[in-house]
């Protein structure tokens, strides 16, 4: 509960002084608009588990990526609206390591721990392509609360996949 008030603060500061036009070539924006996508993406790998596993770690991840994923993509929309830059439509992004047409469909015909296994694997992949892109704008860009909330994917989803490889072993 402390971390959302944490970012809803975050989101208010960053309403002050984030306005002006950019485009879509400019890291910052570039950034927003891709982890947007990267993280609906993220949404529809956490709605996959209702009904598929009972696994507590599973289940709770799921539930805390749907909360904290949700509320990045408003931050990073309002960045976007600010910077009169369209927001990004669907749920499909081609990077390497992002989950694939392939991965959903091989997630959906699965349940229990054959179910938890692939997800976590899938999302252990999902979560790296994430921070590859965080790691990218904080060397690139200069829109300061951009830096701020990529440094902190970082960190949080290097812990995730930690402990995603725990759970796995």
């Amino acid at each position: 509960m402390m971390r959302w008030a944490k970012i809803l603060a975050f989101a208010a500061f960053l309403a002050v002084g984030c306005s002006g036009t950019a485009d879509a070539e400019d890291p910052d924006v570039r950034f927003s608009l891709e982890m947007i996508t990267h993280h609906r993406q993220t949404l529809k790998l956490a709605d996959m588990v209702k009904g598929r596993s009972t696994d507590t770690f599973v289940t709770g991840l799921a539930t805390k990526l749907r909360t904290g994923e949700r509320t990045e993509i408003d931050v990073m929309s309002n960045w976007l609206t600010m910077w009169n830059m369209p927001l990004p439509k669907g749920a499909t992004y081609q990077m390497t390591g992002s989950a694939t047409t392939a991965d959903f469909t091989a997630l959906q015909s699965r349940t229990g721990p054959e179910f938890d296994q692939m997800w976590l694997t899938t999302l252990s992949k999902h979560l790296t392509t994430g921070v590859m892109m965080a790691q990218i704008v904080v060397a690139t860009g200069d829109h300061a609360p951009t830096g701020d909330l990529a440094r902190r994917i970082v960190r949080e989803q290097r812990q995730e996949i930690a402990d995603i490889g725990q759970h796995l072993t």
